[in-house]
């Protein structure tokens, strides 16, 4: 039987997944273009880690289309699915995509219904800055798996800045 106070503490937990190339890979690509130009294509593990030269812009267009070819990463998923039958936890994906439905939409075809975030950037003090808006809402623990080193540690910032709350997080390589 599960006690009303085990039931509040858990309500207050967070667990937040990224979704390409954490939960799900796919055939959509970044197309870095400059002068207007399509120079190279990257995927979404070669974007997380591409610095761009100047003049370099991104092209994220193949992101707003529903999911091309989703392949689930079966560990991740898995855990995923063992974090949505946790009583009242908050589970969110949250991706740099712009919509989130595509997702949304993939997830329902495999028999889950899931939250999710999309920020529309893939500029990683926003993915934090969305945790942290959570942190200050009451949320702790705060559990965070991504694909991104630059995403990792931008959460990871939060803490110093939050010494009391437990932020765990976890690079999926």
């Amino acid at each position: 039987m599960i006690k009303l106070k085990d039931l509040i503490l858990e309500a207050r937990s967070l667990s937040v997944f990224d979704f390409d190339d954490t939960l799900v890979k796919t055939d959509s690509w970044i197309y870095v273009k400059k002068d207007g130009k399509q120079i190279k294509k990257l995927d979404p593990a070669e974007f997380a880690v591409y610095n761009p030269k100047k003049g370099e812009e991104f092209d994220f267009s193949d992101f707003d289309k529903m999911l091309r070819n989703p392949k689930i990463i079966k560990k991740n998923v898995e855990l995923l699915k063992k974090q949505l039958k946790k009583h009242g936890r908050r589970v969110t994906i949250l991706t740099a995509r712009a919509l989130g439905y595509p997702i949304k939409h993939f997830f329902k075809t495999i028999g889950l219904e899931v939250y999710v975030v999309a920020v529309g950037s893939a500029d990683p003090k926003v993915k934090a800055d969305w945790i942290e808006d959570h942190i200050k809402k009451g949320y702790n623990p705060v559990y965070f798996m991504d694909d991104s080193r630059k995403n990792i540690a931008a959460v990871d910032k939060l803490k110093k800045k939050y010494p009391k709350v437990k932020i765990q997080t976890e690079l999926i390589k």
